[in-house]
């Protein structure tokens, strides 16, 4: 019997995507950019914020593609400007289904990026020690 011992995990896979994903990411962020700055029937709280597309991970079937956000310089929260995302998702994925040619049009997510808050988090309990 031969075993073997591999040090791949499953979350490991689970971080890393195909070159394909890759692509259709990049395609679906700049997308989604393009398309809020427009603002063409996009939710009008949407409009005077500058949002940034932080990230955009898409399953390995190309269905689902989950949105990453940080706002900059605003008053509205973030509970407010997801509302205001989902609101508007049938819009966006209208413009990114005509940006991108795919079999299927991906169902967009939107999820606030709480990565730089974590990072100064951390920051702050490093200084401390």
């Amino acid at each position: 019997m031969f075993k073997s011992k591999s040090t791949f995990k499953l979350k490991d896979r689970e971080k890393l995507q195909s070159q394909r994903q890759l692509k259709v990411s990049q395609i679906i962020g700049a997308a989604i950019i393009d398309c809020l700055m427009k603002g063409k029937g996009i939710d009008m709280r949407l409009i005077p914020i500058p949002l940034t597309i932080t990230k955009v991970n898409i399953t390995p079937d190309l269905k689902v593609a989950n949105c990453y956000f940080l706002p900059f310089n605003t008053k509205l929260s973030e509970e407010e400007i997801l509302k205001a995302l989902e609101e508007s998702r049938h819009i966006i994925r209208q413009y990114v289904t005509k940006e991108i040619n795919l079999k299927y049009s991906p169902e967009i997510r939107f999820f606030y990026d709480q990565a730089f808050e974590n990072a100064a988090k951390i920051n702050l309990l490093l200084n401390k020690l």
